[in-house]
Formats: C-alpha cells, structure tokens, sequence
C-alpha cells in the first residue's frame, strides 16, 4: 500500500513495489507538489523507465490528466515527449515514460552557462523543430525553458533535443464532432501560465498565449546560450515584465547573430491566431549555420568537455520521457516508422550532412491543420 503524508501530498511508492502489473519501483527521482517522479523497470523486457504518479485528490485539478491528454496527441511525433502507459488506482493516478538524458539546463551549467553560436543555433533548429510538432498536435507549450529540454539516452538521440513536461498546456484548437478543427478564441485577462524568467510580454499582459509565445521563450532560451538576460537577477514577476518591455532587440543579440532580429520582429507582428512562419524561422537558423561554415554534426559544447569537468551521469539526473527501448502496444511498430522516416528524410536537402537530414526544410513548410 503506498504511503502519503496526508491524501493530498506527495505519492510515496516503496522500492520494489510493482505498479500496473508490469512496472517496479527502483528509485525516487524527485517530486513537487503533489506529485513524485521514480525510475521503474519494464518487468516484460528490463528496460528502464520514468514514471509520474499524483494523488488523486489534488485541489484545483489533475495536471498529470492533463499531461496523459497531451502526451496522447502527441503519439508518433518525433522529438517530444512519448506516452508508455497511464492507470489509475485507488488513492493515486500514474503514467509511465522512458528516460531522458540530463536537460539542457544542466548540460549549459556544465559549459559554464555559455554555449558558442554554432551550438546555439544548432539548437535553435532542434527546438524550433519540436515546437512545431507541438503546435501541429493542437496545443501549446507554455512553459518553454532549459530544464524543459532534454537529450535522449544514447546513441543519436543523445544529440537531439526532446520538449518534455506538458502540465501548463492548453489545447488552442476546438475538435467538432465531424472531426474538423477550429481556432479556439482568445480568452480575456488569463492567467498567468508560465516560468517568468522566458514567458513572452504579452503573457506578462495576461493575453492568452498562442504559437508565437512558445517561440518567443524560445528565443530567451537562445540568446540566453550567448548572454545572460538583462533580467536574469530580477525575481519580482512585475519588474521582469517591465524590463523585458524596455529592453531592444539589439541588446539582447549582443552576442548573438545578427540575423534573430528577423525573427523578433516576426513575432512581434504575429498575432493569436495567426500561424507563425516557422519556415521563415528555420531558413534564418539555416543561413547562419551555413554563412559561418558550421557542421551539424560537430560536436556540441558540452562534447567538447574534458571528461574532468563532466558531472557524472546519474539515473537520478535522467528526465522522463520516451526513446525506442520501451514503446508499448499501441507503437510497436515504431521502431520500424523511425527507420522508414529516416530514410526518406535522407532524400531531403539539408543544410550540412549528418544529423542535419533529420530536420529537412519541408519539415517546417507543412501545414497540418490549414490555419
């Protein structure tokens, strides 16, 4: 029987207890809230796994329901999040992912919070890449930031990008019976959703958030990577949106590429519902990478480390989300999907060779949804 400090607090699971017939508790990975993180083991194959759980009497509403509703949208979209498994028992709901590797919070820590251009726009395409999967499912992030982000586990994933924790989400689009969607209208004076440090101005103004919003946290992420943003040591929620509004493009792209500022001003002029032009904003990353002479597949920053400065990588640092090891039923057959995606994608023109192919140019020129 799990212990709780009261019905509503932390979910504590003992090492060895096996969830869902199928998933044993091997380690607490961390908690907040009303919820709680754990390493588990797929009793069917040994492979490692993350599992959420949150009890299930939280005041003001479920955010793991909310996660599963997500997450469930987003089967088969490469590079964000992935679904394993959802339950729900007596006194406590869970749902089951593979890990990640350390967030890119942690990998820019290790590089002394500074990453070089080349890295930085390496990973602008990456998450731009990520967001558009997002908003194509329907749904926006609303809570874009380093720890957010996360490497996979090995192999090429591990120098990928994945958009993880889906809990400040919101749906932007109405699905009628008939199966059509529609833009959702913007609400009045929202409240506040978001980590304020990388939230947009009109998020500090209240304005429901649309696509541009996540791609304007995105673009903090960025310029962050080159130099610390001016508000950086500010804490009150006011102060930072006042500063944010008083502060130019040019200074925070004062280490950055010029080019950005291209992207600032789209965002600016992009409206709720309108579609952000994410072609536009990936044709910029890509004039830079190849203006400079960059290669995607050289190595990244925190590559490039000598194996000293390294923190050592723990199961406890991992970040939960899904790679190939572990899918269930309902994606079996998504090893096979990758594989066939992979190929074609190697017909694409990319900007470079390597890993570049995995983001090809018509990737960011598709239009699910029509609006």
């Amino acid at each position: 029987m799990p212990r709780h400090h009261d019905d509503a607090g932390p979910i504590e699971l003992p090492q060895g207890k096996v969830v869902g017939k199928r998933w044993k508790i091997v380690d607490k990975l961390g908690e907040g809230g009303c919820g709680a993180v754990y390493l588990v083991e797929d009793h069917k194959n040994g492979a490692k796994a993350a599992m959420k759980a949150e009890s299930n009497f939280v005041a003001g509403g479920s955010v793991l329901k909310l996660e599963v509703q997500v997450l469930k949208r987003m089967v088969g979209r490469k590079y964000v999040a992935q679904l394993i498994a959802a339950g729900k028992k007596e006194k406590y709901s869970y749902m089951v992912m593979t890990l990640f590797g350390p967030s890119l919070s942690r990998l820019f820590k290790q590089c002394k919070k500074q990453f070089s251009v080349s890295t930085q726009v390496r990973l602008g395409v990456q998450i731009l890449y990520g967001l558009k999967q997002i908003h194509e499912a329907g749904y926006i992030h609303r809570d874009i930031k380093p720890a957010n982000l996360a490497v996979g586990r090995r192999g090429r994933e591990s120098r990928i990008l994945h958009v993880l924790d889906f809990g400040l989400s919101r749906e932007y689009v109405a699905r009628n019976s008939n199966g059509t969607v529609e833009m959702r209208r913007p609400r009045e004076n929202c409240l506040f959703r978001g980590t304020t440090k990388y939230c947009s101005i009109r998020t500090h103004e209240r304005y429901e958030q649309g696509r541009s919003d996540d791609l304007y946290s995105m673009m903090y992420v960025l310029c962050e990577m080159r130099k610390s943003l001016p508000w950086d040591r500010l804490r009150d929620k006011h102060e930072i949106g006042r500063m944010k509004t008083s502060t130019d493009v040019d200074t925070l792209l004062a280490d950055s590429p010029k080019e950005y500022k291209k992207i600032f001003d789209h965002l600016n002029e992009t409206k709720y519902e309108q579609r952000p032009d994410y072609a536009m904003i990936y044709k910029t990353f890509a004039q830079v990478i190849t203006d400079k002479g960059f290669k995607f597949e050289e190595p990244y920053d925190w590559e490039s480390l000598p194996e000293n400065q390294l923190t050592p990588s723990e199961e406890k640092k991992n970040i939960p989300t899904l790679n190939e090891d572990a899918s269930i039923d309902k994606t079996k057959t998504k090893d096979s999907t990758a594989k066939s995606e992979e190929k074609s994608s190697d017909k694409a023109k990319p900007i470079t060779n390597g890993v570049m192919a995995l983001f090809p140019p018509e990737e960011f020129e598709k239009n699910e949804l029509g609006f």
